[in-house]
């Protein structure tokens, strides 16, 4: 053999291994970010019981349920009104795209899923003192209303 067929040789077991420490990588990428891609809704579709529409019930109590939620999805902000307000209370979690509520039901929970202007509207009463409206397209991750405003001298 000569040496040019030689490097040729050691070329391709050279891509061999590089290909497949490429897929070893994204491989193990995949596997970490698991449940990156996973919306909250879906997430909390899979995991507990449909009751109708955007609504799902849970025989754990509020506080279980949120603390679920929460460490599989980090919320912007959650208010929490149980101790004050006891079972007309509840906990609520705001995401960019999302307002979950958590509420007693019974012995279990009941839980909602809406989109920011939704959850805004109907949780109103618990989170008005301490959210601030959506903008159009939700809260941005600091939890501010995610609004570009528009009209006569925008952009200027």
């Amino acid at each position: 053999m000569n040496s040019r067929n030689h490097s040729i040789g050691r070329n391709k077991a050279g891509r061999r291994y590089r290909t497949a420490g490429v897929l070893v990588a994204a491989t193990v990428t995949a596997g970490l970010l698991g449940g990156c891609g996973q919306s909250q809704s879906s997430w909390i579709a899979g995991k507990y019981t449909k009751a109708g529409s955007g609504t799902y019930r849970s025989p754990k109590p509020p506080r279980t349920v949120a603390s679920e939620i929460g460490r599989k999805f980090k919320p912007i902000d959650r208010v929490d009104d149980m101790a004050t307000m006891g079972p007309n209370g509840g906990i609520f979690m705001r995401y960019p795209k999302l307002v979950v509520g958590v509420l007693p039901n019974g012995t279990g929970s009941r839980i909602t899923v809406d989109n920011p202007r939704g959850g805004y509207s109907r949780h109103y009463s618990h989170v008005a003192g301490r959210w601030s409206s959506p903008g159009s397209n939700g809260w941005n991750s600091r939890g501010a209303a995610s609004f570009r405003g528009g009209g006569p001298g925008s952009g200027k």
